[in-house]
């Protein structure tokens, strides 16, 4: 699958699709191509999708290269969910939270947008309402139409969720996530603005039960990739793990000495109410973090070097 031979003029190209092709990419290319070998393009417009819409396509890529390194093989003849695994009883619906009407989209961040002041909770806020609306999209397809599929029956329903919500949801990690999914904190609901609020603790609710569990990433973006090319170019890293769940480890490194693996900052959240639970030992590597409750504790993986939370990636630039 060629993804980088320009089927759309210029000005229907998405800002991140022109960016990827600048000369001095060459590296995130490579990348690409690599997660994307053995993707088969079944409605023949993954392609034409990549270069104008961009991320959710990058996302599937993203997740694809994850089932490979996973040994988890995906079975192409069906046209839905997005991916079937072929040995496994699992179906996994790929889906982002991207911008609110007239909000700044991820690919316009400025410095102001990354230091703005806004207070956490505000961020946590607009972050909760792109994430609730995409996951209960998502739970409303299955109803409405994955559910009667025959090679859907029986088998373990997972979301995979990225969010390109805000131009900061790489600096957010998952608390927003775990409010959602849990609400641990019991806070029961949330405004999305002075009209409208909206339920925290979703897999506490019935009509998600059909949801055994969420994939989760902010990020999987081009600093991941950034991470992983081979390009020797000046990057400094800048990146935050957790350790034990309560040790924050602050990394500032070049890009010779910074390391990160394709999973480093995935996460998955089981379902304690699913219908049809997805099994745990399926995501067993160290650099995929799980959240499982049991007996109403809640029980994480931990990484031993702690777990990827976030992480940005400026590029030095030489002047005479």
């Amino acid at each position: 699958m060629d993804l980088f031979t320009p089927l759309v003029t210029p000005n229907r190209q998405h800002p991140n699709f022109k960016r990827l092709m600048s000369e001095s990419d060459w590296d995130v290319r490579e990348v690409l191509a690599d997660w994307a070998k053995g993707f088969i393009d079944r409605d023949n417009k993954f392609v034409r999708e990549f270069q104008t819409t961009f991320n959710s396509c990058w996302w599937e890529l993203y997740l694809y290269a994850v089932f490979k390194s996973l040994d988890i093989n995906v079975d192409f003849s069906f046209d839905a969910p997005d991916f079937v695994a072929r040995d496994l009883p699992m179906v996994v619906e790929a889906v982002i939270s991207s911008h609110a009407e007239n909000a700044t989209p991820e690919w316009k961040k400025s410095i102001s947008d990354l230091t703005g002041g806004r207070h956490i909770e505000q961020r946590y806020t607009e972050t909760l309402a792109r994430l609730y609306n995409s996951l209960d999209a998502k739970r409303r397809l299955y109803d409405r139409r994955y559910s009667g599929l025959p090679h859907v029956q029986g088998k373990s329903f997972v979301i995979a969720l990225h969010n390109f919500g805000t131009p900061d949801s790489f600096q957010l990690g998952d608390v927003a996530m775990q409010r959602l999914l849990y609400d641990l904190e019991e806070r029961k609901k949330f405004s999305k603005n002075e009209n409208i609020s909206l339920p925290l603790g979703i897999f506490n609710h019935p009509e998600f039960a059909c949801v055994s569990a969420v994939i989760y990433s902010s990020v999987a973006t081009y600093g991941k990739v950034r991470a992983l090319g081979r390009s020797t170019e000046q990057f400094v890293f800048q990146a935050t793990r957790i350790r034990n769940n309560s040790e924050l480890i602050s990394i500032a490194a070049n890009k010779g000495d910074y390391i990160e693996s394709l999973r480093d900052g995935l996460r998955v959240f089981h379902n304690p109410n699913a219908k049809i639970p997805l099994p745990f030992e399926l995501f067993d590597p160290l650099d995929v973090r799980e959240f499982r409750m049991i007996n109403g504790e809640m029980l994480t993986t931990c990484h031993p070097d702690g777990d990827l939370c976030m992480r940005q990636v400026m590029r030095l630039s030489q002047h005479d």
